[in-house]
């Protein structure tokens, strides 16, 4: 079950007035939220430049088209696109940005050219709050945790502070890849691993059935309290109403900055949000993050990251509420 996907993953722990430190043998070592000035640096360094590579990540559930966004521009001047719901495993139920198969994955990585040696650093355009799960998806699939970093800001404050920019209105420099394009029959360059820490429904299931003590284990749903608790109707049509049994809430939009959710919270606004959800980020247990679609869970597991709990200890639960919340006989807890 949990144990059988977990990996090894280690957390860049370098200072933020250090960002762009090098070790003994010269290779760049950077936190994993960036500021903007120190990014723009890297960016234009000649050295770093060719090992760091900016990927726009924009996502949204409705009115907005991360990808139509990303060609229209403007975009950070070298970045490539991920496109989570097109290099993702398509499945008959509908379910969106499925981890991809690692052939898939990895074909995706050679077609943007990017390698396993590369830094990733994932930004997202204005007032987008999905970004973390191609940040999740790429680690996930076994891009290393500490060459994989979040933009602090959007693409619209790197313009603002100067950096390079493609503007409004020019194609991309590197265009956006698409899957039915990619021949997942040839060798690749860069090596994936299969989708690590991701539970399918049949796991969670179990994890209920042993209950939170004898599976050592918590879920956490990072929806609002009150699609959690079920008072409103699910954005997705013919949804159950409720959560998991022994689910504690953490609602994403609680780790973020509400004036710029490219942003997270400072970290002690984060650690007492999670503290009063009941999660205890010191301790060994493994938590389990659930959402509507395998998105925003992903942010969850950042801000459980940076406040100190270990990559090896945190799951998303893929298919999430909008497979849990689709079938009629899954344990549903409902207020009143």
């Amino acid at each position: 079950m949990l144990r059988r996907r977990v990996h090894s993953i280690v957390i860049a722990t370098t200072a933020v007035s250090s960002i762009l430190t090098r070790s003994m043998s010269t290779a760049l070592s950077l936190d994993k939220v960036i500021p903007i000035p120190q990014a723009i640096q890297l960016h234009q360094s000649k050295e770093d430049s060719k090992n760091v590579k900016f990927v726009d990540g924009s996502w949204f559930l409705k009115d907005r088209n991360g990808r139509e966004e990303f060609q229209q521009g403007p975009r950070i001047a070298g970045a490539t696109f991920f496109d989570i719901d097109d290099i993702a495993t398509k499945v008959d139920s509908g379910l969106k940005h499925m981890m991809p198969s690692k052939q898939l994955f990895a074909a995706a990585m050679d077609a943007m050219n990017i390698s396993n040696e590369d830094h990733l650093v994932f930004y997202g355009s204005k007032d987008c709050m999905f970004v973390h799960r191609s940040w999740f998806q790429m680690r996930n699939m076994g891009h290393p945790d500490n060459q994989c970093h979040f933009l602090d800001g959007s693409v619209e404050d790197w313009k603002n502070e100067g950096g390079p920019i493609e503007e409004a209105g020019t194609a991309p420099s590197n265009p956006i890849i698409s899957s039915a394009d990619l021949d997942l029959t040839k060798p690749t360059n860069y090596q994936a691993k299969d989708a690590m820490n991701i539970l399918d429904m049949e796991d969670m299931k179990k994890l209920i059935e042993l209950g939170e003590e004898k599976a050592d284990y918590d879920i956490v749903d990072a929806r609002s309290a009150d699609r959690f608790f079920g008072r409103v109707e699910e954005p997705r049509p013919g949804m159950r109403l409720g959560h998991m049994p022994g689910a504690k809430n953490i609602f994403f939009y609680d780790m973020l900055n509400p004036e710029n959710p490219l942003q997270f919270k400072p970290k002690e606004e984060m650690e007492a949000v999670i503290k009063a959800s009941g999660i205890d980020v010191t301790s060994n247990k493994k938590v389990v993050v659930s959402c509507g679609s395998g998105a925003t869970a992903c942010a969850v597991v950042a801000a459980l990251e940076l406040c100190g709990k270990s990559p090896e200890e945190c799951y998303v639960y893929d298919g999430s509420w909008s497979e849990w919340g689709a079938v009629p006989d899954t344990p549903i807890v409902k207020e009143g």
